[in-house]
Formats: C-alpha cells, structure tokens, sequence
C-alpha cells in the first residue's frame, strides 16, 4: 500500500511539474507584455520600456526566468506582482481561501441532495419520482452557469437575505452574513455537479440492485436497509466517487466565472485580474495553486478508492 502511495504521489508531482511547465511557456509566448500597462509615454518609448523590462527581469533569457521560477517554487516563493510588486504568495493567500470556502460549500449543496435523491430515485425506478429525478439533473446539467449567476443576480437579490454581488465579510468576522453572501455562487457552482452525482450515483444503484449480488442477500433474508448499505452502495459508490472527486476538484479550483460575476474576492477574480493587468507573475501563481487543489484532491480520491473498495486493497496485495 505504501508502494501505491508513493507511486501516486511521484505521479502528481509529474504532473504538477508539467503544468507549471505548460502554464510558464504558454504565458511567456504571448505577445502582451505587462509593460503594456504602464503609462503610454513610457510603453510606446523603447528606452523606458526596456528600462522597465529590465528591472521586472523580462529581458533575461526565458531558460533563465524558468529555472529561476522553478527554484522559488521549490522554496515556496512565488516571486512578486509585476504590476505592483507585491509579493505573490501573500495575494494567493488572502484569496485562497475564499475560494476553498465557496468550493466546500458548493460540494456540500451538490453532494448531500445528490446523495439522498440519487438513493432515492434508484429505489423507485420507473416511479414518478425516478422521472421527475431524470429530468430535472438534465435540465441542471443543461443551464449555463454564467446565464444561471445573472438571473439569480436579478430575481433573487435580497440585501437582507440574499444578497447579490458584493459586500463579501469574512466568516470570521460575520459567520451569518458570510454564509448568506456566499449562499447564492454556491448554489450556480454546485447545481450541474448535483444533476451529475445524482444521475452516476442513481445508475450506479440500478445496475447493482440488478446484479447476483443483490438477489442473493435477498434471498438470504436480509432487509432492504441491509441490501442497501452493505450490498448495492458498494457497488455503486466506486464510479460515484470518481465522478465526485473531480467534479468536487472542479468545484475548489474553478470559480473564475462565479467569482467575477459576484464579485467574490477569491483566487478565480485574482486570476481574472491578474490576467487583465497582464501581470505573469501573478496569473502563474494562480493558475499553480488551482492545479495543486485539483491534483490533491484526485490523489485524495485515488485513496479513498483503498477505503471503499475491498478489491482495490486485494489488488496490491497480489502485486
């Protein structure tokens, strides 16, 4: 088991190298320069800009500027904004987590109804409920979030109990008013990861209530709670969880869009801004940190997979 862990731990960090790699490349090849940003006097003059490309470090060789980053990585430094020279770790960290925050949240309104209507919709095939259940995750799946967020932002704003874009508090500082501005993006978040467990976790039952399994702990006399939690679930949960994980992945590391439009000031409108500003040190930084969410937790999926399924263990036991 221990091989396995290191194995998928080696495997993310594979990864991870990549993407930074990618990212780096793909950011440094683009024609915008943050330069650009500066006043015009000093972008349009060749003397200043290249003043200014020099004390930013852009006119080193692009080898250079990567090793260079790679190493601070290594050290956990992220280097400095380009636009202000803050330091970018600290701004990662100030938006981080808001951005994990809204995630958890938005994985709870998508996993705990899912779990319930899923089971639910499984032990009713073919009943109203079972139809009703089909079409609804189809329509969830179905809505565009970015068109979903600005419907919500002008039907249900409530700026007592609902607001709509703005006025983010700390939860620390206003635990309520934290949980009703954030409510509202953690519903557009997790709706199409709701419609998707439900619909994986409602299969998953279906085809294990019509396995051999299932028939045999029947006929064995055992209740329909028991077939359910110690038979059926099991067979379900496998592909359950791995739809889970990177829906879940998605949820903590894909804010951008719900970010922006309610002005959640999480690492999406951090990465936004950083963008705009074309600030490459910045948006690099981001675009680290979102793919590090979403690798670990997959790697935290990958175990899970020990824990819920017996064949899983049995499998490395016999490698």
């Amino acid at each position: 088991m221990a091989t396995y862990i290191l194995r998928r731990a080696i495997g993310v960090l594979v990864v991870m190298f990549s993407v930074v790699t990618a990212m780096f490349l793909l950011l440094h090849a683009s024609p915008v320069s943050p330069v650009n940003q500066l006043a015009p006097q000093v972008a349009a003059d060749p003397v200043a800009r290249a003043a200014v490309e020099h004390k930013m470090g852009l006119d080193r060789p692009l080898v250079v500027q990567y090793f260079d980053y790679i190493g601070g990585l290594l050290t956990g430094d992220f280097g400095v904004s380009l636009y202000d020279g803050s330091s970018v770790a600290d701004q990662i960290g100030r938006a981080l987590p808001v951005s994990l925050e809204l995630g958890l949240l938005a994985a709870l309104l998508a996993v705990v109804p899912a779990v319930g209507l899923g089971t639910w919709s499984a032990l009713r095939q073919g009943r109203a409920v079972d139809q009703v259940t089909r079409v609804v995750t189809v329509v969830a799946m179905s809505l565009p979030g970015y068109w979903l967020a600005v419907v919500l932002l002008v039907m249900v704003d409530n700026p007592d109990f609902l607001p709509g874009a703005g006025g983010y508090i700390e939860f620390s500082e206003d635990p309520v008013r934290n949980l009703q501005v954030l409510l509202l993006p953690a519903l557009v978040l997790g709706l199409a990861a709701f419609a998707m467990i439900t619909r994986s976790l409602r299969g998953g039952l279906v085809e294990a209530y019509a396995s051999d399994h299932v028939a045999f702990a029947r006929a064995m006399g055992s209740s329909r709670t028991e077939v359910l939690r110690r038979v059926a679930l099991r067979g379900a949960v496998v592909p359950t969880l791995t739809v889970a994980g990177v829906l879940i992945g998605g949820l903590l590391s894909g804010t951008v869009l719900v970010e922006n439009v309610f002005q959640i000031p999480g690492l999406g409108q951090l990465m936004v801004t950083a963008f705009q500003r074309q600030d490459y040190q910045l948006a690099l930084g981001g675009c680290v940190a979102t793919a590090a969410i979403f690798l670990v937790l997959n790697l935290v999926v990958d175990l899970l997979y020990l824990v819920v399924d017996p064949r899983t263990r049995q499998g490395l036991h016999r490698a």
